[in-house]
């Protein structure tokens, strides 16, 4: 019985080697997780502003930072990044409201309150539907004008987003 190897032997476990730390490169360079679906966040956005009555809806997108500006949506996490364009209306993301007091007054009706009674709250005093509609379009405009994309914001994985009523004009607020 021959044991020995043939003088060859010796480039075959090179070559099984060097293919095997190449594929454990690839499987460890994979994600550990899937990019996030900002398209379905888009959808839910589109399914509340195109509804005919005041809607609302939260959306779990599993990204760990948000971008929104007042057509689009961007969501990533360790698994990627996902870009959306929303179809109906303009967005109001509350964290480009300047003022505290009308952010705070706007989170309350994004989370249900009815306008009318944030209004009658003795924390807003004499802030009206109308004080509240011009900073949303404020907000809007604000986006509109910067050069860049805005910065990324830290997010919980929810996405909330709501129609009110202010002043006669449906607002699409949205919330991260």
């Amino acid at each position: 019985m021959d044991f020995e190897a043939p003088v060859d032997a010796w480039y075959v476990w090179i070559g099984v080697m060097i293919v095997s730390i190449a594929l454990a490169g690839v499987a460890l360079s994979l994600p550990s997780q899937p990019p996030p679906d900002a398209t379905a966040a888009a959808n839910t956005i589109d399914r509340v502003t195109a509804s005919p009555q005041v809607a609302e809806a939260t959306y779990d997108h599993g990204g760990n930072e948000i971008r929104i500006d007042t057509r689009r949506i961007a969501l990533r996490n360790d698994g990627g990044t996902d870009h959306a364009a929303v179809a109906f209306g303009s967005l109001t993301p509350l964290y480009a409201i300047e003022s505290e007091s009308k952010r705070d007054a706007l989170r309350l009706m994004l989370e249900g309150t009815p306008p009318s009674s944030v209004l009658d709250m003795d924390a807003y005093g004499s802030v009206t539907e109308s004080d509240l509609r011009d900073a949303t379009e404020s907000a809007q405009q604000n986006l509109r004008e910067r050069d860049k994309s805005p910065a990324w914001r830290p997010s919980d994985g929810e996405l909330r987003v709501r129609t009110v009523e202010l002043d006669g004009e449906e607002i699409t607020l949205v919330a991260v």
